[in-house]
């Protein structure tokens, strides 16, 4: 089984990133930390009580990894904008399986850490997302009493993801097998590939990155 997790948003530095978002909803989303396994940092901010949005990046400190990044963060260019949405799985293992039985390739398992934590993370070997770019990431939080978004500043925003895409039905039939749980997400069938989040403000209302 797999729930919504998080949110992504890509840049090409944080400052970039942190701009943005405040451009967009006048907050200033605080540091996470680095993620030395990937070469890349993060800002994070909760969206409830088991979600949050993370700000991610290189870190152009941190030594490149001989693997490529995760979120096909090696090539990123541009300016800031929606990179991917993640989810926690309860079998890491199985769930990759699952996908890997319909065609779909999410990764292999690695060990990622930010800070004291540590997590197990799918990631591809060419460190791309499935489904031009609109598949979820899977990952598995260690057996912890809370979710580490209990620990982030929360300013009431809450987020829901839209996927407009050419593979809406390989989607929705991957999303079935994995037994997505509690997924604020729709997705519709669309030429063009797009992926955005709606942001809900407590005092602005909703915001579309």
């Amino acid at each position: 089984m797999i729930r919504f997790d998080h949110i992504a948003i890509g840049c090409t530095t944080l400052q970039a990133g942190a701009d943005y978002v405040e451009k967009h909803t006048g907050l200033t989303v605080p540091v996470g930390g680095e993620h030395p396994n990937m070469g890349t940092h993060n800002l994070v901010m909760a969206t409830g009580l088991d979600t949050f949005l993370e700000i991610l990046s290189i870190n152009p400190a941190a030594p490149k990894p001989v693997h490529p990044r995760w979120f096909g963060l090696d090539g990123f260019t541009g300016a800031p904008r929606p990179l991917a949405w993640v989810c926690n799985s309860d079998d890491l293992d199985g769930d990759l399986e699952i996908a890997r039985s319909l065609g779909i390739d999410l990764g292999q398992p690695t060990t990622q850490t930010r800070g004291d934590m540590t997590w197990r993370f799918a990631v591809r070997s060419d460190g791309n997302i499935p489904l031009d770019g609109v598949a979820p990431m899977l990952m598995q939080w260690p057996k912890m009493p809370l979710h580490p978004a209990t620990k982030m500043a929360d300013y009431g925003v809450r987020s829901e993801v839209s996927i407009e895409t050419s593979k809406a039905a390989e989607l929705t039939k991957l999303l079935t097998a994995l037994d997505a749980k509690h997924m604020p997400v729709t997705i519709s069938q669309s030429p063009q590939t797009r992926l955005s989040f709606t942001l809900n403000l407590p005092e602005i209302g909703q915001v579309v990155l």
